[in-house]
């Protein structure tokens, strides 16, 4: 189960850290403010958007080698495309964190990710072995490179 260093490769990943709520802007990308009892405060679309962590580099390798096990372990409507191996507690992956494999990270106007600039989501983390914990990888179809995996 263990990958050698030379299948490893470096890669890029952030963690999902919460929502935030997505603002109205003008004409020039500028956030609209309304004034409440003398304070500035920032119109709200009503919308939220994933939040994200810094990216934080890590080596490792992904296969796109799934077992129907694997697949039926995560249950039948995960569309997982890849798995990564790795040791048990090595990182802190849960549902929803982003993977750069090939492409760069990117970021949006107001600073923050760009999710659609990263290869991969994870889908599901089996953290129940004893010395390897897995995770299923969705491939971001919307990224050309995350299919060539």
């Amino acid at each position: 189960m263990r990958t050698p260093r030379r299948f490893k490769q470096r890669m890029y990943y952030a963690l999902l850290v919460g929502r935030e709520p997505v603002y109205e802007l003008d004409d020039r990308g500028n956030i609209i403010y309304i004034y409440s009892h003398g304070e500035q405060i920032p119109k709200q679309t009503g919308e939220t958007r994933d939040k994200y962590g810094s990216p934080i580099e890590f080596y490792n390798s992904i296969s796109g080698e799934l077992t129907e096990n694997e697949l039926q372990a995560f249950g039948t409507q995960v569309l997982a495309s890849a798995k990564m191996t790795y040791k048990r507690g090595q990182y802190p992956f849960r549902t929803g964190t982003l993977v750069w494999k090939q492409s760069e990270v990117k970021y949006l106007d107001n600073g923050s990710i760009d999710p659609s600039s990263a290869d991969f989501r994870v889908m599901g983390v089996m953290n129940e072995g004893q010395y390897f914990w897995k995770c299923m990888l969705e491939s971001l179809s919307n990224n050309e490179t995350a299919s060539k995996s």
